[in-house]
C-alpha cells in the first residue's frame, strides 16, 4: 500500500517558517552590512518584489549605510548618488509609519526619480525603529499587482529584526571603539613611561587617534611662545599645511583649551566665523582638550574630509578620554624626568661635598706640609717644591672650579658646553646627532655675555626643534662665532624649506625680538640646496 500524500501546506504557513528562518538568519552576525543585505533579500523573496532596498540613518538623518537588491552594478553606476534619504524616505522617517501606494509617483512626498533610474510604481516602505527612535527605512518597490497588507506585515517583522541588528552592530561597534582607543591609550602610556622624549610620544600620539576615530588628519595644538598656542605635530593627509598655524585667541581650539571641553563640528567648511583659513578645507572636526587635572597641555583635533560622516557623541567622549590619558602619560613622563634630574643633581652635590670634605682638604694640608719642609732644602729641591706647589694650587683651583660646577650647573657652565649639551639633546628628536660648530671655544666664552648666550641657547633651541617638527631633514648644522665684533649664530638644515604661504611666525617673530633687544637681526632663508638657514647676529659692542 501506499501512504496517503502528506497535505498541502497552506501558503501563509510557507510564508511564516520562511519569515522565521530569516529573522533566525539576522541573529547570525554582528557586522551590519552582510545582515542588512539578507534582511533586504528575505524581504525581497518573502514578497516578490524584484526591488528591496535598506538604509540606516545617521546623525543627520540621512542614510549612512545603504544595501539593495533587484538593480545591477552597471545600472547602480549609471544611477549615480544612492538614495540619501529624502521624499517619500524622508517621510516614512518623519511620520514612523509604513507607506503602501499603488504608484509612488502619486504620493505627495515624491520628488521623483534621478536620472538613469528605472521606472518604479508600487511601493512599500517601513520605518526601522528601536522604541521611538527611528534608524531606518526598509522599502521594496514594483511588485506586479501592488502589495498587500500580508506583504505589510511580513515588512514590518522583518523591519523589527533589522532594528534588532542595527543596534546589536552599533553595541558591537562601539565596544570595539573602545576597546581602540584604550589599547591607543595604553600604548602611549606604554612609551612616555619607558622613557621617550615628547618630541617621540607627540607624533605616536597624533598617529593613534587618527587611525582609531577614522579621521583623515589628526593635529595637536601645544603651547608656543609668549602664551600662544600652535598646531605644532599633525599626522595624515595633507598634515604639513596645518603644522606650525597659529590658533586665534578667540578662536574654537583655544576656547577648547580654556574650557576644558571638547566640542564637535558638523562642517567646517560652511561655518561663517571660522577664524583659520586653512580649516576651510575640511569637513567634520573634533576637538577635544589635552587636560591632566588643573594642567591644560593642549587640545587633540581630529578633521574628515567635506561630505564624510560627522563625528557623533560617542566619538567625542572616547576621544576625550584618549587626550585626557595622553595628557596623564605626558605628565607622568615630565615628573618622571624631574625626578631623575633632581636624582642627578643630589648626586652632584654629595659628589661636590666629597670633593670639598676629602680631596681638597688632603690636597690643602699636602701643602701645608710642603710648605713646612721648604726652610729644611737645599736650593735644587726648593725648586722642585716650589713647582710641586704651585701645581697643587692649579689642582685645587680646578677642583673648586668643579665643585662649583657640580652645585649649580646653569651658574657657571661656559656657552660652549651648553651649546653642546643642546646639540646632544636634540638627538633624539631628530634622530640623528646635528653637527655643531664653534669658531674659538674661548673666544665665544668669553665675549658672550650671559644674557645674550641666555638668547644664543634659545635661538638654537628653537631652529633644532623646528628642524625635527617640520624640516623633515637628515643633516642640521649649528655655526656659532664671533667675527668682527659680531656674533653670529647660523642653523641649516637640508629639509623642505621654507614654505612661504606657512602662517608659524611666532617663533621666529620672537627670535627676531631677542635679536633686537640687543641691537641685532634674524632672519630664515633658502640655503640654495632645499633646506633653510637661519641666521641670528647680535653686535657685542666694544
Amino acid at each position: 500500500m501506499t501512504e496517503p500524500a502528506s497535505p498541502p501546506v497552506p501558503a501563509s504557513t510557507a510564508v511564516d517558517r520562511r519569515l522565521l528562518d530569516a529573522v533566525v538568519a539576522v541573529a547570525d552576525g554582528l557586522e551590519l552590512d552582510p545582515t542588512l543585505r539578507r534582511i533586504v533579500r528575505a524581504a525581497s523573496d518573502l514578497t516578490n518584489a524584484p526591488f528591496a532596498a535598506l538604509g540606516v540613518l545617521g546623525d543627520d538623518g540621512l542614510h549612512r549605510a545603504f544595501v539593495y537588491t533587484g538593480i545591477d552594478s552597471e545600472l547602480a553606476h549609471a544611477i549615480g548618488h544612492l538614495p540619501r534619504g529624502h521624499g517619500v524616505l524622508g517621510h516614512i522617517t518623519r511620520v514612523g509609519r509604513a507607506v503602501r501606494v499603488s504608484d509612488i509617483g502619486e504620493h505627495p512626498a515624491s520628488m521623483g526619480f534621478p536620472a538613469g533610474h528605472p521606472p518604479m510604481k508600487s511601493f512599500l516602505g517601513v520605518p526601522v525603529g528601536i522604541g521611538e527612535r527611528v534608524v531606518g527605512n526598509l522599502y521594496l518597490a514594483d511588485k506586479t499587482g501592488g502589495f498587500t497588507a500580508e506583504d505589510e506585515d511580513v515588512v514590518v517583522a522583518l523591519a523589527a529584526a533589522a532594528a534588532v541588528a542595527v543596534e546589536n552592530s552599533r553595541l558591537f561597534e562601539d565596544a570595539r571603539r573602545r576597546e581602540a582607543w584604550l589599547a591607543a591609550a595604553q600604548e602611549v602610556s606604554t612609551v612616555m613611561l619607558e622613557g621617550a622624549e615628547e618630541d617621540e610620544a607627540l607624533p605616536l600620539i597624533a598617529r593613534r587617534a587618527r587611525e582609531v576615530a577614522g579621521a583623515d588628519v589628526c593635529g595637536l595644538v601645544l603651547p608656543g611662545w609668549e602664551g600662544q598656542w600652535v598646531l605644532e605635530v599633525a599626522d595624515g593627509e595633507h598634515a604639513d599645511e596645518l603644522v606650525g598655524i597659529v590658533m586665534p585667541e578667540d578662536g574654537r581650539a583655544v576656547s577648547v583649551v580654556r574650557s576644558g571641553r571638547g566640542v564637535r563640528v558638523a562642517d567646517l567648511s560652511q561655518q561663517r566665523t571660522l577664524r583659520v583659513p586653512a580649516m576651510r578645507h575640511w569637513g567634520p572636526a573634533l576637538y577635544a582638550p589635552l587636560v591632566a587635572g588643573d594642567e591644560r597641555a593642549g587640545v587633540l583635533v581630529l578633521l574628515r574630509r567635506i561630505g564624510a560622516r560627522e563625528f557623533t557623541d560617542d566619538d567625542l567622549t572616547t576621544a576625550q578620554t584618549f587626550a585626557g590619558q595622553a595628557a596623564l602619560a605626558l605628565q607622568l613622563a615630565d615628573g618622571r624626568r624631574r625626578s631623575e634630574e633632581a636624582e642627578i643633581l643630589e648626586e652632584r652635590a654629595r659628589i661636590a661635598r666629597d670633593l670639598h670634605d676629602l680631596v681638597v682638604q688632603e690636597l690643602f694640608a699636602m701643602g701645608m706640609r710642603l710648605t713646612r719642609l721648604r726652610g729644611t732644602l737645599d736650593a735644587r729641591s726648593l725648586g722642585d717644591v716650589d713647582l710641586s706647589l704651585e701645581s697643587l694650587d692649579r689642582v685645587v683651583r680646578q677642583i673648586r672650579s668643579t665643585i662649583r660646577a657640580l652645585r649649580d650647573p646653569d651658574e657657571v657652565t661656559g656657552l660652549v658646553e651648553r651649546l653642546h649639551s643642546e646639540a646632544n639633546r636634540a638627538h633624539n628628536a631628530l634622530g640623528f646627532q646635528p653637527v655643531l660648530t664653534v669658531v674659538d671655544d674661548a673666544l665665544v666664552d668669553a665675549q658672550v655675555p650671559p644674557d645674550v648666550a641666555d638668547d644664543v641657547i634659545a635661538v638654537v633651541r628653537e631652529g633644532l626643534s623646528n628642524a625635527a617638527r617640520h624640516a623633515r631633514a637628515s643633516r642640521v648644522e649649528v655655526t656659532v662665532a664671533v667675527d668682527a665684533g659680531v656674533l653670529v649664530v647660523e642653523v641649516g638644515d637640508d629639509g623642505r624649506g621654507v614654505d612661504p604661504g606657512t602662517s608659524r611666525r611666532s617663533g621666529l617673530e620672537n627670535l627676531g625680538e631677542r635679536a633686537r633687544r640687543h641691537g641685532g637681526g634674524c632672519e630664515a632663508r633658502p640655503n640654495g640646496t632645499g633646506g633653510t638657514v637661519l641666521r641670528w647676529t647680535v653686535p657685542l659692542g666694544g
